[in-house]
């Protein structure tokens, strides 16, 4: 399962889900959308959602601060701005990275972080 972060479009999922890879996209759910970044990760946590963002310099230390009290989360993917530069077709280019990945069903562990490629 993974949960989409706000700046990644809502269409990325149809296209996983469409491919069975249960996601659920931030940016699409209007109760979800402006939620602050702690609080992304708490609800991909409570859901067992690995979190994809490329949003890096603020969940790589929020996730950092929770393995230092000793909290886990499912796991987290990062999109770099050099692997998937913001083209027209980055969503097409994340979307192949991620259907990879969950055909050879390779995600980070919990509590890591992995750069998507």
């Amino acid at each position: 399962m993974r949960l989409l972060d706000e700046m990644l479009p809502p269409s990325l999922a149809v296209v996983l889900n469409d491919a069975g890879c249960d996601t659920t996209a931030i940016g699409g759910d209007s109760e979800l959308r402006g939620t602050p970044d702690a609080e992304v990760l708490e609800l991909a946590a409570a859901q067992g959602r690995i979190l994809v963002t490329d949003n890096i310099r603020d969940f790589v230390p929020l996730s950092n601060a929770w393995a230092a009290q000793g909290r886990g989360h499912p796991g987290m993917l990062l999109l770099s701005s050099k692997t998937f530069p913001m083209t027209s077709t980055r969503t097409g280019s994340i979307a192949a990275a991620l259907l990879r990945r969950h055909s050879e069903g390779t995600w980070p562990a919990p509590g890591q972080f992995e750069f998507l490629t």
